[in-house]
C-alpha cells in the first residue's frame, strides 16, 4: 500500500473514530495528541541541554531576549522533528508496546496532519533562529533536523546497528544551538560540548535496547541487543562510559567551567563505569539495564546543573 493510500486510511478511520464522540472532547484529544506527537519529554531535555550552551557561550550573562527567541526556535525545531519521526515510524509503532498506544499507530489523528505539523513547527524554528538569533544558531538546528529526520530515522534506523551512535549527531546539537545563539561562533569548549552529548547517549540507548529487545527484534530494528546479544551490548556500554570520562573532563581545561564541574564529572563518570563493569556479573540483565538506563539520566541532569554552576 503506498504512502498515500495508508494516509487517506487513517484519515478516515479517524474521522469515523470521532464522529462517535463528544465535540468538546474530540478537540481535547486532539490537542492532546497533536501536544504528544511532538514528545514534551524529549523536547524539555534538549532544551535543557540548548540552555547549557546559552549559558556557557555567553560566560554566564546571555540576553534575556535572546535566551528566549534561541529556546523557542530550537525547542520548535525539536518538536517538529519529532512529530516527523512519529509520521515515519507509524508502521513500526504499532508492533511495540512502548509506542503502539502512541496517536497515528490508533488512527487517532490523521497522517497528514502530523506531518504537516512536524514541518510547520520546524520550519517556523529555523526561521525564527535565522531571522531573530543568527544564521548560524538556525544552522545547526537544520544540521540536527536533518540528522535526526533524514539519516537517522529515514535512512539507518531500520538498516544497520550504526544507528544508535549515527542518531546521537542529532542529540548532539542543542548546545551548539545555544553557543552559537550567544558568539555567533564555534570553539573548543563548544565542540567539547557536542562531543559531551555525543558521547553519553549510545550507552543511555543501549540500555534502553536491552529493556525492550523483544519489542525492537518484532519491528526488525536492527539494534545491537538485538544482532549480537547483550554481552556485545555491554561491552560497547562499557567502552562509550569509560571513553566519556575524559572527554567530560576537557571543559574544565578549555576554561569553560570550573573545579566543582571537573570534580562532579570525575566523580559521576567513575561511577557510571563502575555501573558499566558490574554488567558483567549481573543475573538479571534487564534490571541492571533499567538501572543504568535511569542512571544515565540521572547523570545528564546533575552534569547540566553543573555547567550552569560551575561555569567561568
Amino acid at each position: 500500500m503506498s504512502d498515500q493510500a495508508v494516509i487517506s486510511s487513517d484519515a478516515n478511520a479517524t474521522a469515523m473514530a470521532l464522529a462517535e464522540i463528544d465535540p468538546k472532547k474530540a478537540y481535547q484529544r486532539i490537542m492532546r495528541d497533536l501536544i504528544n506527537v511532538t514528545k514534551p519529554g524529549i523536547t524539555m531535555s534538549n532544551a535543557m541541554m540548548t540552555f547549557v550552551g546559552i549559558w556557557l557561550g555567553a560566560t554566564r550573562h546571555p540576553v534575556f531576549s535572546t535566551t528566549m527567541l534561541t529556546l523557542a526556535g530550537s525547542s520548535l525545531v525539536v518538536m517538529g522533528g519529532c512529530a516527523m519521526n512519529n509520521f515515519m515510524d507509524r508502521d513500526i509503532d504499532q508492533l511495540m508496546s512502548r509506542t503502539m498506544k502512541r496517536p497515528l499507530p490508533n488512527n487517532r489523528l490523521p497522517a497528514w496532519s502530523v506531518i504537516t505539523l512536524g514541518s510547520a513547527l520546524a520550519a517556523l524554528g529555523i526561521l525564527m533562529l535565522g531571522l531573530y538569533v543568527n544564521g548560524l544558531s538556525a544552522l545547526m538546528a537544520f544540521i540536527g533536523l536533518f540528522f535526526y529526520v533524514i539519516v537517522y530515522t529515514r535512512l539507518t534506523k531500520r538498516t544497520t546497528s550504526l544507528s544508535t551512535v549515527i542518531g546521537s549527531i542529532s542529540g548532539a546539537m542543542p548546545p551548539l544551538i545555544g553557543w552559537t545563539a550567544m558568539s555567533n561562533s564555534l570553539s573548543w569548549s563548544a565542540f567539547l560540548l557536542f562531543a559531551f552529548m555525543f558521547i553519553w547517549q549510545p550507552p543511555h540507548f543501549f540500555a534502553l535496547g536491552m529493556r525492550r529487545v523483544k519489542e525492537y527484534a518484532a519491528a526488525g530494528i536492527p539494534l545491537v541487543p538485538v544482532l549480537y546479544g547483550f554481552d556485545a551490548t555491554k561491552r560497547q556500554m562499557v567502552f562509550w562510559t569509560v571513553l566519556l570520562l575524559p572527554v567530560s573532563t576537557l571543559l574544565y581545561f578549555t576554561h569553560a567551567v570550573g573545579l566543582l564541574y571537573l570534580a562532579t564529572a570525575v566523580v559521576l563518570g567513575l561511577w557510571w563505569i563502575v555501573k558499566a563493569v558490574r554488567g558483567y556479573r549481573a543475573t538479571d540483565d534487564v534490571a541492571w539495564a533499567t538501572e543504568m538506563f535511569k542512571f544515565s539520566l540521572i547523570y545528564l541532569m546533575v552534569m547540566a546543573a553543573a555547567m550552569v554552576i560551575s561555569a567561568v
